[in-house]
């Protein structure tokens, strides 16, 4: 069986420690960076996202600033924080209405996540995930924390500025209109069993590994039926989605990926829509 790890990129690794607010983890220095000294950024006044201390981590100024670089030492390093944050930090409301972010403190205060041991990846084509890994020309990427239920979400957007990526808006709006019809499926399914269990394939094609490496997996083809006894926790409530510019060639086609935080977890569902009617058709891990 293919293993799909490979495909977690160290972009990612650094996306979901965002997330999970870093308690009680320390991840490796970034090859080849310069260290920086730590700072008391409640004194500056700075931005500091985790209660943890900083790692001491930076971005070589002469190298090509990739997103992924960027965003491991964004995440662990105040001072580098403080940098590519802007302020005043323009902020849009769902009615439209602006206003501004004025200084680090207060962005600590409104600055929310959802607590969970994952973040979500909404794909449209599987290889969309091999070609970002080596996109180096990526312009503007979104962390989207998406409200099920509201079907509304916080988007803070980063765009690159002369080579430098910087925190640019806080968005507040609703979902995207390529995904709002899935999203809104979706927060039925995960809700309701008997909902579920009426959208999913007749044949569900499952890819498992097993956790012991003992056995060699499960692979095959279940009825569905039989889906209760190898169905894993599902992504609901609220959860971060990442939008890096993905698209949805086929929209009767839609990949949701669940990629764990602490515990190398990767879940691939895949969703397909026939006569109107989204239904589960594959899962791997």
């Amino acid at each position: 069986m293919k293993s799909k790890s490979v495909s977690l990129l160290p972009l990612l690794v650094a996306i979901v420690t965002w997330i999970s607010c870093g308690r009680g983890r320390t991840l490796p220095t970034l090859g080849g960076a310069d260290s920086l000294a730590m700072e008391d950024t409640l004194e500056n006044d700075s931005v500091l996202f985790f209660e943890e201390e900083d790692e001491g981590l930076s971005l070589d100024e002469h190298e090509t600033e990739v997103f992924g670089d960027f965003i491991f030492a964004f995440t662990h390093n105040s001072r580098f924080q403080a940098e590519r944050i802007r302020f005043p930090l323009p902020v849009t409301e769902a009615d439209g209405e602006e206003s501004v972010i004025r200084s680090g403190r207060q962005f600590r205060e409104e600055f929310q996540l959802p607590g969970n041991d994952y973040y979500i990846l909404l794909l449209g084509d599987m290889q969309q995930m091999e070609g970002f890994q080596n996109d180096s020309s990526l312009t503007e990427v979104d962390f989207q924390c998406i409200s099920l239920p509201k079907l509304s979400m916080t988007s803070y957007n980063f765009r690159r500025t002369d080579g430098h990526w910087f925190l640019h808006r806080r968005i507040q709006a609703h979902v995207n209109a390529n995904i709002v019809d899935f999203l809104h499926f979706y927060e039925h399914f995960v809700t309701d069993s008997l909902f579920q269990q009426e959208h999913l394939a007749r044949e569900l094609s499952i890819s498992m590994e097993d956790p012991d490496g003992e056995i060699g997996g499960i692979e095959g083809i279940i009825e569905a039926s039989q889906w209760p006894m190898f169905r894993p926790e599902m992504p609901q409530g609220r959860f971060v989605n990442i939008d890096f510019g993905q698209t949805f060639p086929n929209p009767d086609r839609l990949y949701m990926l669940q990629c764990g935080i602490s515990n190398g977890m990767l879940n691939i569902f895949t969703f397909r829509r026939k006569d109107g009617q989204w239904k589960l058709t594959a899962y791997e891990n």
